[in-house]
């Protein structure tokens, strides 16, 4: 066996393989790593014996013996993760392969400011861990996506230029004095992918864009397999892509961004004024049957019915994602763009075909043929678990160094 640092980097090799993985037989993991079979049994045993990982079953043969699948060890820890959008919380307690505990899903409150929200934060914590059965002790990390412009390595929100109070709130440090132990801090687009590259369409996607699509829109970058954050953090602000120089007012100070051309609340505006200009029938219809709260569900369902403005409506929705998209795909050549979020889940249906239909039409010949455009098939729990993910690698480490046994 090598010197006991050699032996350590590469154990840590192996459990990041099976954790990002979720599940690998020896074989794979020496074809991963070109390790010899025989360094391969010596480490994973070595890994087993420290209750770091456990055997999981068999995968298919190919002919002869099943090869036996390692996983990461689930008793090793619990962590919590927290997606904190304009409208609703996600919340969810997994264990460290992911697995789900236990989950909430309500208000984020952060309209109401920083101190109630976070506060609401802390409460569904203990929630979480009250129904999972964890002590607060035993808690191993928090990941958190939140929405804002972030200084993630402070953990701070600098601004939430949707709702004003939010400046300079030192969440990280607000989250690990209240729950004493390490808090991890991103934004929301980014947890979302990292969930969609563990658990999504992403899982084999070395070059690839995530979209988030819901009170705001924002975007995340897989290049060469690992997340793109640019040299200050702040890459993938793809929601203040200028479409129309002239277009309305957004909330960053500039006009015509995509965000406030596509966002949910632009949506649900556009169709109330119509309702009151009397320009859609079936839309006020469905309204009236929906108890009289127009929600971009009603317009689905208006323009699965023909209403000639609901269709119009998505349409133009639509193209103004489309043009974000081409110009994602001329720049950066993805093999794959995902688009998720509270709008995809609502009305995806009735965006994709067009945007497919027009990144045909648009973008560069090569990169149009090699890029898929896909909706992301997530539940919206998912997005909470994308965060646990922000601290799972290094729990995972700090096992390792510590040679603790589940």
């Amino acid at each position: 066996m090598p010197k006991i640092n050699s032996v350590r980097s590469h154990l840590l090799r192996l459990l990041s393989l099976i954790h990002s993985h979720e599940r690998l037989s020896r074989t794979q993991l020496a074809d991963y790593t070109g390790y010899s079979n025989f360094l391969i049994s010596k480490l994973t045993d070595r890994l087993l014996k420290e209750g770091l990982v456990a055997e999981v079953g068999t995968a298919t043969s190919s002919g002869g013996r099943p090869p036996t699948l390692l996983a990461i060890n689930p008793k090793l820890g619990h962590l919590l993760g927290f997606h904190v959008g304009t409208i609703n919380l996600r919340a969810v307690l997994t264990n460290l392969r992911g697995e789900v505990v236990a989950h909430h899903i309500d208000r984020s409150h952060v309209e109401d400011g920083p101190e109630k929200a976070l506060q609401h934060v802390l409460k569904v914590a203990r929630h979480l861990l009250r129904q999972g059965h964890v002590k607060l002790e035993k808690l191993s990390g928090v990941g958190i996506g939140i929405g804002g412009v972030l200084d993630r390595e402070k953990g701070t929100t600098l601004y939430w230029p949707r709702v004003p109070s939010w400046i300079d709130v030192p969440v990280k440090a607000i989250l690990e004095q209240n729950l004493n132990t390490h808090v991890a801090i991103d934004d929301t687009p980014r947890t979302m992918a990292l969930a969609e590259k563990r658990f999504g369409k992403a899982r084999k996607a070395r070059q690839f864009v995530y979209i988030a699509l819901g009170a705001g829109t924002g975007a995340a970058l897989f290049l060469n397999g690992e997340l793109y954050t640019g040299k200050g953090g702040f890459a993938g602000e793809f929601g203040h892509t200028t479409i129309d120089e002239r277009g309305p007012l957004c909330s960053c100070g500039n006009r015509g961004c995509l965000e406030v051309m596509v966002s949910a609340s632009t949506i649900i505006r556009r169709a109330e004024e119509a309702l009151a200009a009397g320009l859609s029938g079936e839309l006020c219809r469905m309204v009236s049957e929906n108890g009289d709260r127009l929600s971009l569900n009603s317009i689905a369902a208006a323009a699965k019915a023909k209403d000639r403005f609901s269709l119009a409506l998505l349409s133009e929705i639509s193209l103004h994602v489309a043009t974000g998209v081409t110009s994602l795909i001329n720049l950066l050549n993805p093999e794959l763009i995902i688009l998720g979020g509270g709008l995809v889940r609502e009305i995806g249906q009735w965006l994709l075909s067009p945007i497919q239909r027009i990144v045909e039409e648009r973008a560069m010949p090569n990169p149009a043929e090699q890029v898929a455009v896909e909706l992301s098939n997530l539940p919206e729990i998912d997005w909470a678990r994308g965060a646990a993910l922000l601290v799972s690698d290094e729990v995972i480490r700090n096992a390792l160094h510590s040679g603790r046994k589940a």
